[in-house]
């Protein structure tokens, strides 16, 4: 797949910034707004003019379309508690630089979205590479349930998904317990949708690691760019020929 130039530069742009607020998540938990304004004013610029130098009517539609839809359900989703403010920003700046691109396989042309559900089939990647380590931790003779013999077989398999046991867990930064303790016994506590880290008070628990949902964005984004909508991708393999 090839770029003309203004094309490339909007790319660019986004991914430059995605990559650095990425970075800044990860380190700090915490994204300048500078960050977003910059990306957004000059992504919005070079849309505009790509816009006046190939103008149709039914371009300036379904790009008006796309930036609406796309930033409009992205701070919605963040109203609404599912994520971070900068998460609903990555996406408006998407939208703004990118709001229409016609990969090999997708399910639509809106960037933004397809960003957003390429980056939430990527962080599915976790609970895979969770389980596969749990899995070795059980096979290897290690007690990860102990304490947790109590709870039911389906909440020790959602822990094994979401989480791992670790064994200094007080010295992890940023990561979120996977277990309270209620009327004196451990129990498996799945706080899925908090967006304030608690502490971790002991050493030994079932912890996961709060990974930017930002950083899942940003590849959902050159996934989208590069290869195409993953959803598409999944839909094709389940029900081929139909889509």
């Amino acid at each position: 797949m090839s770029f003309d130039l203004l094309t490339s530069v909007r790319i660019l742009i986004p991914a430059l910034g995605l990559l650095y607020a990425s970075y800044r998540d990860w380190v700090e938990r915490e994204v300048d707004d500078w960050v977003w304004a910059f990306c957004g004013a000059a992504g919005g610029a070079l849309t505009a003019i790509d816009l006046a130098s190939s103008w149709s009517l039914s371009l300036f539609l379904i790009t008006a379309f796309s930036i609406v839809l796309s930033a409009g359900l992205a701070f919605a989703f963040y109203f609404f508690g599912l994520y971070g403010g900068a998460d609903a920003k990555a996406i408006a700046v998407i939208s703004l630089s990118l709001p229409i691109h016609h990969p090999p396989v997708r399910l639509h042309p809106f960037t933004g979205l397809a960003s957003l559900s390429n980056g939430l089939l990527l962080s599915l990647i976790l609970l895979l590479g969770f389980l596969l380590r749990n899995l070795i931790a059980l096979a290897r003779g290690e007690k990860i349930f102990e304490g947790f013999e109590h709870e039911k077989a389906a909440r020790k398999i959602a822990a094994m998904l979401l989480g791992t046991r670790v064994r200094d867990a007080r010295r992890k930064k940023f990561w979120f317990p996977l277990e309270a303790e209620r009327e004196g016994r451990r129990v498996f506590d799945f706080k899925l949708f908090e967006l304030e880290f608690e502490e971790i008070t002991r050493d030994d628990c079932w912890a996961t690691p709060g990974i930017p949902l930002l950083i899942f964005i940003t590849a959902g984004f050159l996934t989208f760019v590069v290869a195409g909508d993953l959803l598409k991708l999944i839909l094709d393999a389940i029900l081929p020929g139909t889509l």
